[in-house]
């Protein structure tokens, strides 16, 4: 135990998550509840509350929770499990990875071999306790030696067949009450398909039987299909707010109505008929637009508006559908002839309704524009830049706040597939077979992979995408990073699920609509993460070439790893928090003596998931400060702790993963920030970039540690009231990146370096459409790109 438990509770936090489980406070996360936290006459003070379900022990501060939504037992269902379990034996400390481990059989037991300085160990589990949230899993007797070790798995983790075969030899298959038992069990987990399965069984095995009334189980038989089909239901719209439109409407089609009550199948109705309407109305909007392109008089405007419906008509869908509705409004009267309704119907799709105008010369210029951004923000030679760039600025409609809204729209500029090079007709004989399409026999649909160059280095990542991916909508994105040694694959398997012949993934990054992109960042032979430039190049850089040739949206984009990589993740969200809507690392170790002792009060910038097990080499204790450093008012930060659990990848969290995902989101820069730093390259943080920082707090990887006396320095940033910014760095040079979030272009901008000023009082700042281009090219955030800048001299 970390801290007493005093009572049960269910939380709501903050951000509107639910915790449920016993309440106890703590001083800190490594505290030993039975040695005294403060020195004789001192008050002890708690800070922090540890919710604990069986399962795992979640801390968090006290500032971070909303309200006590209930008070009492919160004990479930528990049924034992007879197993002859040690109750003398080794003590496992610390857990390494398994090298080997069996499946659970119908008894409920299985053999881990763990490696060893000595050899492999052997230990033989097998499950004691069941419950809706957790299952027990206890190290049994053997010979000749025997282990002790209390494991804990999420129950929902285990497959329904296994527990089946587990509990059916638990419990009596004569015994009524018990096999109620573990249809309430079931009930409690929220599996109602397992229930009404377990039930269904009750029925048949005890039908006119003395006691047993067979109208209440046929009762609650219709209940639980009920349950079932409201689950299926929320699925459903799941898989809408994904994305999923295609599946969600084969699924809404199929839907059960056998015992399924009416408000449920009229909610079914409501939602095909939804979408059915969408269709209808999309494809009268299609044809509304052909016509309105038909009748344009001037045949060069005609080809244009002519090629902008083809496009229309092959990437028109739920995620792009606002796009016209101010076309879709006008086109029902006769307040606009056929260029002025034109005109909106294509600056809307390409800047979005609210943008439309209603001038076709324009609409037809930022047809071209659009071609020449793209084109810019594709091209890797200058030359052809420089000729986008004349193209774009001298072009009708160039505005920077109209090719701001256009960059945010566009496709990914990049492909994900790089189309074959031309071949010669008479070589094609001897060219090996081209490898097989995504979708083909022999893939993994939605799968890919890509290499990025990085300095003298090639970097390996790959993506997985979502059913249903369109280039036009923008999607949540985890960044994963592997432990040394393991495969990117390893990666997306974890988050997305493992591969199924003919199906590809179907596991939580695939229901909830996420890209996953994994990063083979670590080096040949490498033996431990180094903090160093070219780590955190290779996952940069790979992650822009992704959102190049990716929707991702730059506002949900969630770093995390395993091990080594979670140490990475650590990392980076704590040089360069603006980047992230938040940091998952799994199995990660912040050890004192590194980086993020003198970085930790970068943390406040970013919403932190820490992920550890109890036994995994004893990280909780060794991360100990700065865990609690993080765990204060301020901060976002949620730390989970598994019970039992050493190093293995705890996919036992994905599901709460998800949604502390779901609710967290980058927003616009903090009002004031003040970032450490102690190394050269961690120098960009939100809108101020700092070259030549203090030699004296500068420690490359290889001179670590840092001599005594030696501090990192800051970067601070401050938006005052009158249009008026604020940095102040130990900095030779600074550059100031403006956009619309920060201040108001319409008005005068003070800025200033150290009490410098860098404007002229009362000079403004007209955004400018090459540094416009320029940042969304080279940082690839086409969501939130900067329009001016301003350098000391």
């Amino acid at each position: 135990m970390t801290a007493s438990l005093a009572s049960a509770a269910t939380l709501q936090l903050n951000d509107g998550r639910i915790l449920t489980g016993k309440l106890g406070e703590t001083a800190g996360v490594a505290e030993d509840p039975l040695v005294p936290g403060s020195s004789a006459g001192q008050i002890r003070t708690t800070p922090l509350l540890v919710i604990e379900d069986g399962l795992r022990r979640t801390y968090v501060h006290k500032t971070a929770v909303r309200e006590v939504l209930d008070e009492g037992d919160t004990d479930g269902v528990r049924i034992r499990v007879w197993q002859n379990d040690a109750k003398r034996g080794a003590s496992l400390g610390v857990i390494g990875a398994a090298s080997r481990i069996t499946p659970f059989d119908d008894y409920g037991r299985r053999i881990i071999e763990l490696p060893s300085d000595k050899g492999a160990i052997t230990v033989i589990q097998g499950v004691t306790e069941v419950t809706p949230v957790y299952t027990r899993v206890q190290g049994l007797r053997a010979d000749p030696r025997s282990f002790l070790w209390d494991m804990r798995l999420a129950t929902s983790s285990l497959p329904r067949e296994t527990l089946d075969h587990i509990l059916a030899h638990a419990i009596p298959r004569e015994d009524f009450d018990k096999r109620m038992q573990v249809v309430r069990l079931y009930l409690q987990a929220e599996r109602y398909r397992d229930a009404a399965h377990e039930l269904e069984a009750i029925r048949n095995d005890f039908k006119g039987r003395a006691g047993v009334v067979d109208a209440d189980i046929d009762d609650n038989l219709r209940r639980l299909r009920e349950l079932a089909s409201r689950t299926l239901l929320d699925e459903i719209e799941l898989r809408q707010t994904s994305g999923q439109h295609h599946l969600a409407r084969t699924l809404l089609e199929r839907f059960p109505a056998d015992g399924v009550a009416g408000d449920t199948l009229q909610r079914v109705r409501e939602l095909l008929d939804e979408d059915q309407l969408a269709t209808d109305q999309r494809a009268d909007l299609l044809d509304r637009l052909d016509a309105t392109a038909g009748r344009l008089a001037e045949p060069a405007a005609q080809k244009v508006a002519e090629r902008i419906a083809t496009e229309i008509r092959a990437r028109l869908s739920p995620a792009t559908d606002d796009r016209l509705t101010a076309f879709r409004q006008l086109a029902t009267g006769d307040a606009l002839g056929a260029e002025e309704l034109a005109a909106v119907a294509i600056s809307g799709w390409l800047l979005g309704s609210n943008n439309s105008v209603d001038s076709l010369p324009t609409a037809l210029s930022l047809v071209r524009i659009r071609d020449n951004v793209r084109r810019y923000l594709a091209e890797s030679d200058p030359k052809q830049r420089e000729s986008a760039y004349l193209a774009i600025r001298d072009a009708d409609g160039a505005e920077v706040p109209k090719l701001a809204e256009l960059i945010a729209r566009m496709e990914p500029p990049l492909p994900l597939v790089d189309p074959p090079p031309p071949v010669a007709e008479t070589s094609l004989q001897n060219e090996a077979p081209a490898p097989p399409a995504d979708g083909e026999p022999g893939t993994t649909p939605g799968f890919f992979e890509r290499n990025v160059q990085v300095g003298e280095r090639s970097v390996r990542w790959v993506v997985q995408l979502p059913p249903e991916y369109d280039p036009l909508r923008s999607y949540p994105t985890i960044l994963t990073l592997a432990d040394l040694g393991v495969a990117a694959e390893a990666q997306v398997d974890f988050w997305a699920g493992g591969v199924r012949p003919g199906v590809g993934r179907v596991g939580q990054a695939t229901r909830h609509g996420y890209v996953v992109v994994a990063v083979d960042w670590f080096q040949r032979d490498q033996l431990r993460y180094g903090y160093t430039a070219e780590e955190h190049a290779a996952v940069l850089v790979a992650l822009r070439d992704a959102m190049r040739r990716v929707a991702i949206d730059s506002d949900r984009v969630y770093v995390t790893g395993h091990g080594a990589g979670a140490d990475l993740a650590w990392d980076l969200a704590l040089a360069h928090p603006d980047v992230w809507a938040g940091v998952l690392p799994f199995l990660g170790v912040a050890d004192v003596d590194s980086y993020f002792g003198w970085y930790w009060k970068n943390a406040q910038f970013v919403p932190w998931r820490i992920v550890m097990g109890e036994l995994d080499n004893n990280k909780i204790a060794r991360s100990e400060r700065e865990l609690d450093r993080y765990l204060r008012p301020r901060f976002d930060t949620t730390v989970v702790e598994y019970r039992g659990r050493g190093y293995d990848p705890l996919s036992d969290d994905i599901q709460m993963a998800f949604d502390w995902m779901g609710r967290k989101r980058r927003g616009a820069a903090p009002e004031e920030f003040e970032c450490s730093t102690m190394r050269p390259w961690d120098n960009y943080f939100w809108w101020v970039e700092a070259e030549g920082l203090p030699e004296k707090s500068m420690v490359a990887p290889a001179q670590w540690p840092p001599e005594r006396g030696v501090r990192a320095t800051s970067i601070r940033g401050r938006k005052f009231s009158g249009n008026k910014l604020g940095v102040f760095a130990a900095a030779e040079r600074i550059t100031v990146w403006l956009s619309p979030e920060l201040v108001n272009f319409d008005e005068p901008i003070e800025i200033e370096h150290n009490g410098k000023r860098l404007v002229p009082r009362g000079d403004r700042i007209d955004p400018d459409v090459r540094t416009l281009l320029e940042d969304a090219r080279t940082r690839a955030d086409r969501k939130r790109p900067y329009w001016a800048k301003v350098a000391t001299p």
